[in-house]
């Protein structure tokens, strides 16, 4: 018993006891919180800089905006700006259209995106690894590239100013399958094995097993695809010519009457509206951004 004791005393000598080394530890930790902390909080104060300066300047009147600059609004409570914008120019159908067109494509990629990439991870045919090179190529293309022929095909249908006509190119997200491919090929196939032997379908499958068990890449993409169609500016502004049927970005640009002359408290006030639901989307959303986004990272 003493010569345990005595190699136990040895060891702590040499190795230090539990309790030192718990506070080494806690002193490392703060040490690289506290670094963090002074990266993160600056460079998080630069991203939110400009859009306080929009809230600010849409609380204030254009000579106030134009001549000079203040770091806070004189008053707090000036929404003359708000109300002329939906007063004198049809924001609400214009929100509404923006609504109805990014909610459809959230929910068609949220139906389509999954039976893609669900094909591409799991199912094994012929060419399957050329598929999935063609849809990362469509990634690489410029978007300037695709507007005409989109809108040749939407012409002869007779699509112009219909919702159709922007929904219609955007319902699969070739970054969505991409993002769920590698999200499903992380899901372990034991569990796959084990639904088929209770009888379950492919698609059963993908509803029941694969997408529970990757709902943060799902709600990503949703909510990546809400933004990229929310803010769309291009394609719209080729198909939608009506002004009950414009979106908010093309709404919003139409406030410019001359090269010249820009309302620039009507923008800055219509622009911080338009921007208040992606705000709150990514605030109800964030805990999935990143789990979502690095899920099945280490996949190939």
């Amino acid at each position: 018993m003493k010569s345990l004791s005595l190699q136990e005393e040895r060891v702590k000598s040499e190795t230090g006891t539990p309790k030192v080394k718990s506070m080494k530890s806690r002193k490392r930790l703060n040490i690289s919180s506290y670094i963090a902390y002074l990266i993160i909080i600056p460079i998080t104060l630069f991203a939110i800089f400009p859009f306080y300066i929009m809230v600010k300047s849409s609380l204030e009147p254009l000579d106030q905006i134009i001549s000079s600059f203040n770091f806070f609004p004189e008053n707090w409570f000036y929404f003359e700006n708000y109300k002329k914008v939906f007063s004198e120019y049809p924001m609400a159908r214009w929100f509404f259209n923006s609504t109805l067109v990014a909610t459809m494509v959230v929910i068609g990629n949220i139906i389509f995106c999954p039976l893609v990439a669900y094909a591409l991870a799991r199912l094994k045919f012929r060419g399957r690894n050329l598929l999935f090179f063609l849809v990362l190529a469509t990634l690489v293309i410029p978007i300037q590239v695709l507007v005409v022929p989109l809108y040749l095909m939407m012409a002869p249908l007779g699509l112009q100013n219909t919702y159709a006509a922007v929904i219609m190119p955007l319902l699969v997200s070739p970054f969505g399958v991409f993002l769920l491919r590698q999200a499903f090929l992380s899901v372990p196939k034991e569990l796959e094995e084990a639904a088929i032997i209770d009888g379950c379908g492919r698609l059963r499958i993908l509803f029941s097993v694969i997408l529970p068990n990757t709902l943060p890449t799902l709600c990503t993409v949703a909510a990546i695809n809400f933004m990229w169609t929310w803010g769309d500016f291009m394609w719209p502004s080729l198909v939608l010519t009506d002004e009950h049927m414009k979106t908010l970005p093309l709404g919003i640009a139409s406030f410019q009457t001359t090269s010249s002359l820009v309302p620039w408290d009507l923008v800055i006030s219509a622009s911080v509206v338009a921007v208040s639901p992606i705000i709150i989307l990514f605030l109800l959303l964030q805990k999935f951004f990143v789990k979502g986004l690095t899920e099945g990272s280490v996949k190939g």
